[in-house]
């Protein structure tokens, strides 16, 4: 009744779940003057409807014994996913959030080594480390790796801002920058990598107690939309914004965005849950994170990077390279541990 992938392929699906990750943040680009915030609630709602369906077809197969009665065996730790799985909505929440102010790059390097130190900590207290001497070593090398990837690339990026506005001093007025960053901006950034630990934390404490994969996928998504609806019923209702997230005699464009996003969004999370048995919830996280790659490939598609010098360029493709360091050193362990 369970799920099972070789390890290539779990691997091969875990990377694939980190590049839709990287990638459905791309929508808010086509939003136009449509509030990000909106977006964060569709998706959420589209994600819960999608993973229900999703669980419902597939557990003909994977459960057998039907969704009541097994989640009745693990009904002790539903709460606590249900819990992670709101935390994750109200993170991305507060992502977007400072996105719409600060831009997605700086956002999500800023949270990034937060939420990297944060979630190997939590899912390595959950589940244990793996029996293998070398496991240790390996999970704190890669984890720096990927921070030092994190940082290389956050450094591009503000070598790129600093050639464009050399640029844009030698020529007549050009755009103006970016203001600094507020304090709120912080707070915002702040509870995006704080809250974003949901993840680890929903996930390691269905898969430490043996929850069906399945399952594990729905109440998160569960207290995904639960977390969602919670905040924004507070915030919409306090800013009066419900007839414009709603499209009241409006284009219905930002509900498909929404549905875009959630393919992509709990799409990966699925895949990643599916495959974490094979891999054990660290690994599968430290292999996750390579949806950086895929955010900084997507601002270079969309131009971010126009007008950078070499060095600043340089720069970049040494933190990506870093990344790709990473996947291999993971790799790598787990072919010579296999």
């Amino acid at each position: 009744g369970t799920m099972s992938f070789s390890y290539p392929v779990a691997v091969a699906i875990t990377l694939l779940s980190a590049a839709m990750w990287g990638s459905w943040m791309q929508v808010i680009k086509r939003r136009g003057t449509y509030p990000i915030e909106g977006i964060a609630f569709w998706m959420f709602l589209f994600s819960f409807v999608m993973t229900g369906a999703i669980t419902l077809l597939l557990s003909i197969w994977f459960l057998p014994e039907g969704i009541l009665a097994a989640s009745r065996e693990h009904a002790a730790v539903i709460p606590e996913i249900l819990l992670g799985g709101a935390m994750l909505s109200c993170g991305v929440y507060f992502g977007l959030a400072g996105m719409g102010k600060l831009g997605m790059l700086l956002v999500t390097t800023l949270s990034g080594t937060m939420t990297c130190i944060l979630g190997v900590v939590t899912s390595i207290a959950k589940e244990g480390l793996p029996s293998h001497p070398w496991a240790l070593p390996l999970v704190l090398i890669s984890s720096a790796t990927l921070i030092l990837a994190s940082v290389l690339c956050a450094v591009s990026f503000q070598m790129c801002e600093r050639d464009r506005l050399v640029q844009s001093e030698s020529k007549p007025a050009g755009k103006r920058q970016r203001g600094g960053i507020t304090l709120s901006m912080l707070v915002c950034i702040l509870l995006y990598a704080v809250l974003s630990n949901g993840w680890s934390m929903g996930t390691a404490t269905g898969a430490a107690d043996g929850m069906p994969a399945l399952l594990i996928g729905f109440y998160m998504a569960a207290g995904s939309a639960l977390g969602i609806l919670l905040l924004c019923g507070i915030v919409f209702t306090r800013r009066n914004m419900w007839k414009t997230v709603l499209c009241v005699h409006a284009e219905k464009k930002p509900l498909l965005l929404g549905l875009l996003a959630a393919v992509g969004y709990y799409g990966g999370n699925l895949l990643s849950i599916y495959t974490m048995s094979v891999l054990s919830v660290t690994l599968s996280f430290l292999f996750g994170r390579s949806y950086s790659i895929w955010t900084y490939l997507w601002s270079f598609y969309y131009g971010e990077y126009r007008g950078a010098r070499r060095k600043t360029i340089l720069v970049l493709s040494g933190g990506l390279l870093l990344y790709l360091c990473a996947i291999g050193l993971l790799f790598l362990y787990n072919v010579c541990t296999a």
